[in-house]
């Protein structure tokens, strides 16, 4: 049986939703160069790894403008909350979901980050810079692997 998405993007996916126990799943079955991958501080989880190119202060910074613009726009708080019930839904379904309802939902929580990521900055222009290095460290971290 081939499975359509590897469980690196499954687990990615949950964790971006805010699912709690894929970390720990993902985990269990991936091994890593610990000499290559620096570790991450003890208030970044492994799985938010490009977290770990973010200073204490940027990491604050970037939860409070993330708790603020979701409490300022309830939509992007349902969204939330609705993506991360038709993970479950699939998960649970895993033996007859498709690759195409797993792509469809990758599809929806990008587009929801994006609006999120629009929210914040509407809140904190100041972000920028912060955005910069997370997605200088996602970009390095995907051309490494």
């Amino acid at each position: 049986m081939k499975i359509p998405f590897t469980l690196h993007r499954v687990a990615f996916a949950a964790l971006a939703i805010g699912i709690p126990s894929a970390p720990a799943t993902f985990a269990a079955t991936t091994t890593t160069n610990s000499a290559s991958t620096p570790a991450a501080p003890a208030t970044c989880s492994g799985h938010h790894h490009h977290l770990a190119v973010l200073t204490d202060a940027e990491r604050a910074e970037l939860k409070t403008a993330r708790h603020t613009a979701l409490a300022a726009n309830p939509s992007l708080q349902t969204q939330k909350t609705g993506l991360k019930q038709q993970f479950e839904t699939l998960m649970a379904n895993k033996a007859t979901a498709t690759s195409d309802q797993f792509k469809a939902l990758h599809q929806q929580r990008k587009a929801f980050h994006q609006e999120l990521r629009s929210a914040e900055l509407k809140i904190d222009p100041n972000l920028a810079p912060i955005f910069a290095k997370i997605d200088a460290a996602k970009h390095a971290h995907h051309h490494s692997t």
